[in-house]
């Protein structure tokens, strides 16, 4: 994905040595990128919030833009950081992931995700947390490893997937763990538009184009409206962000 050009202004950089999330401006985007793996700890998911903080404070930004780095979108949950931890602060830390993505389901402006490489667990889950996808065509997949990895979906998780995917796709990508390619999320309509890594901003930028310019208070409300079903769980769930 595009790295910060000249014309582009870094607005925010926060790293955990490892995973890096910085946001730049992209003309009157804001253009927020997850560096190395893209894995979630506590300070990757601060640094999330922190950045969403930043785009919700600046009216100039008319959509957030969200991608990766290298053959990574986001490679979701931090295992290594979960290992250490006791179940039940395990199952906190992944509740508060959630609350992040809650906050992409209801946020002022238009999210789209562009997604350069894997999206697996929460990386997939921060794509579907996105209004639009657009996706590379010739390399990553989007998947839900937890079949495979002995973790079930916690609510807010399975109502963010049975209310965005649906029919087989849900089914297999549920129960077998199936990787997605770019090609066929976009004959399912999971992604918007697939295409070369290169293309995938101006991708980005046609297909939210007719999202632009609108009310932010009223796309918010219309947002929160529209995912109630999600929300609803989230909310219910026990997730807080923890500066």
């Amino acid at each position: 994905m595009p790295s910060a050009q000249e014309h582009q202004t870094q607005i925010h950089k926060m790293t955990d040595k490892q995973n890096t999330i910085s946001l730049v401006e992209e003309g009157n985007f804001a253009l927020l990128s997850m560096q190395g793996e893209g894995l979630f700890n506590p300070i990757s998911l601060e640094a999330f919030n922190v950045a969403l903080d930043q785009v919700e404070k600046n009216e100039q930004y008319q959509a957030l833009l969200i991608t990766g780095e290298g053959n990574n979108f986001s490679q979701g949950l931090d295992l290594k950081f979960l290992m250490t931890l006791e179940p039940a602060d395990s199952l906190q830390f992944v509740e508060n992931t959630m609350v992040m993505i809650g906050r992409l389901l209801s946020f002022p402006i238009p999210v789209v995700s562009l997604i350069n490489g894997h999206a697996f667990g929460l990386g997939a889950m921060l794509a579907l947390g996105s209004d639009y996808r657009v996706m590379r065509s010739d390399r990553g997949y989007i998947c839900l490893p937890e079949v495979d990895l002995a973790m079930s979906f916690i609510p807010s998780m399975n109502a963010l997937v049975t209310n965005t995917i649906s029919g087989k796709l849900r089914r297999d990508m549920m129960l077998t763990g199936k990787r997605v390619t770019g090609e066929e999320a976009y004959a399912t309509d999971l992604v918007d538009a697939c295409g070369d890594v290169e293309q995938l901003l101006g991708l980005a930028q046609d297909v939210v184009a007719p999202a632009l310019g609108k009310d932010r208070l009223t796309l918010g409300r219309i947002k929160q409206d529209l995912n109630a079903p999600i929300l609803s769980v989230v909310k219910a769930g026990a997730g807080q962000r923890k500066s």
